[in-house]
């Protein structure tokens, strides 16, 4: 199996839009995803790791009305709060990912993050330190993904749900190494969210 670090996703699902999100982690294995009104966090299971990296705890998800938004780390927040404002999702990606860039941790981790509306428009991105790269999608029965580490650019992804749970579970299932939690977000109306965090 591949470590691909953390993984962004959108796609539809049984003609649902959806956003989901993994964690896979070899130095910080002990994390919860905790689903916080139109949200979703990443949170150690001990405040205590906080002091060893600021960046292991995040909302990875963010819905706004008909609009979900799912990334690793702090650029959740800036990126909704631009899309709130009336930028395109494109654009907004790329100026919130150009304005943060890759973070400054031992691995200059890269920012990833998507958006998708519930008529399946939506966009992926990446900063590393190679530089950014911001693609639309109009989705149609289709997922694609990014990850930190290996999977840097935009790849189709095979994942199955008609739920929320659903997916999350599909998505901590994939086969990649070290598999610590997940989340997604699926439009039937509203953007539903659920969590999972394996046998934890």
């Amino acid at each position: 199996m591949t470590y691909v670090g953390r993984i962004v996703a959108i796609g539809h699902s049984e003609s649902l839009p959806f956003a989901a999100y993994r964690v896979s982690s070899r130095s910080f294995p002990d994390r919860i995803a905790v689903t916080k009104f139109d949200s979703v966090r990443v949170t150690p299971k001990d405040p205590k790791d906080l002091s060893k990296n600021p960046y292991i705890s995040y909302n990875c998800i963010k819905v706004i009305g008909d609009t979900a938004i799912v990334t690793n780390g702090s650029h959740t927040e800036p990126l909704a709060e631009k899309i709130e404002f009336g930028y395109p999702p494109r654009d907004a990606m790329a100026l919130t990912l150009l304005a943060m860039d890759y973070e400054k941790d031992q691995y200059k981790t890269p920012r990833i993050a998507g958006v998708i509306d519930k008529n399946g428009k939506g966009c992926l991105g990446i900063v590393q330190v190679e530089g950014i790269k911001v693609k639309e999608f109009k989705l149609e029965d289709e997922a694609f993904f990014i990850s930190t580490y290996e999977k840097t650019d935009f790849e189709r992804l095979y994942v199955r749900g008609s739920t929320a749970t659903e997916i999350a579970k599909c998505m901590y299932e994939l086969e990649f190494e070290n598999p610590v939690c997940a989340a997604a977000t699926l439009w039937d109306g509203e953007f539903k969210t659920s969590v999972y965090n394996g046998h934890q």
